[in-house]
C-alpha cells in the first residue's frame, strides 16, 4: 500500500505494517497505543512536547539528541549511561557533593 502526497486521517488497528517507511510525514497529534516499535530507527524527528508513558526503552540508544528540559519520573534506570557515565555514579557523586557541602 502506498500513500503519497495525501492529506488523510488514517485509522490503523490490529495491523502488521512492519518494515514500513515514513519519510517527510507529519504525524503531529498522532496517538500510538499498544504499538511495537522494537528495532525501529527514528532519525531527524521532532518529538518535542511528546509524552511517553508506560513504555519499554530498555537497550535504547540516543545519540545527537536535544534533551533540553526533559523530565524523567518513576523510571527504572539501572545501567543507564549519560555521555559514558553511569547514572548510579552521577547520583553517588551528587550525594557526596551534597553531603560535603552541608546541604
Amino acid at each position: 500500500m502506498e500513500v503519497h502526497d495525501r492529506r488523510d486521517v488514517l485509522d490503523v488497528r490490529n495491523a502488521i505494517v512492519s518494515n514500513s517507511s515514513f519519510d517527510d510525514v507529519n504525524l503531529s497529534n498522532t496517538r500510538f497505543h499498544d504499538v511495537n516499535l522494537s528495532a525501529a530507527r527514528i532519525q531527524r524527528t521532532n518529538l518535542s512536547n511528546t509524552k511517553v508513558e508506560d513504555a519499554n526503552l530498555s537497550n535504547a540508544y540516543f545519540t545527537d539528541v536535544n534533551m533540553t528540559n526533559v523530565k524523567i519520573e518513576n523510571a527504572q534506570v539501572a545501567g543507564m549511561m549519560i555521555n559514558g557515565i553511569s547514572l548510579d555514579d552521577l547520583f553517588q557523586a551528587y550525594e557526596t557533593a551534597k553531603t560535603a557541602g552541608g546541604n
